[in-house]
């Protein structure tokens, strides 16, 4: 998935999809932490600069307005800045941890907003 480019037609479907795509790791990672921790490693690592790519693009102040305009790209943006208490590389050793910021943003407020029913957030 490419980097979000947001404006003023960014969609609500649209969001939620990136989340799902985002979410949508954890069931695999989970699977090959224990069977292929390297393959896990090196997926964990891809989906870690994905979401460092758009946290740093919707982070830029000429989006400012944006933000205040739209609740639900500022709810995305609030669900990927979750992500930041992870920092670094992501190792075997810290792979967990990775894993777990996920399941954290799985259940943080923001998504309540973006998934206004809970039956909608995967997993």
């Amino acid at each position: 998935m490419e980097t979000i480019q947001p404006n003023e037609n960014t969609t609500l479907a649209e969001l939620q999809e990136r989340v799902k795509y985002i979410l949508g790791f954890k069931p695999n990672l989970e699977k090959l932490l224990d069977n292929d921790p390297q393959q896990a490693v090196k997926i964990a690592t891809s989906l870690h600069k994905f979401i460092n790519s758009e946290e740093k693009e919707l982070s830029k102040a000429r989006y400012d307005q944006l933000m205040l305009d739209n609740i639900y790209l500022s709810n995305y943006r609030a669900f990927v800045e979750e992500f930041r208490h992870f920092s670094g590389k992501i190792t075997k050793g810290n792979l967990h941890s990775f894993i777990f910021e996920i399941t954290s943003a799985h259940s943080s407020t923001e998504l309540r907003v973006l998934f206004p029913t809970n039956d909608e957030i995967p997993f």
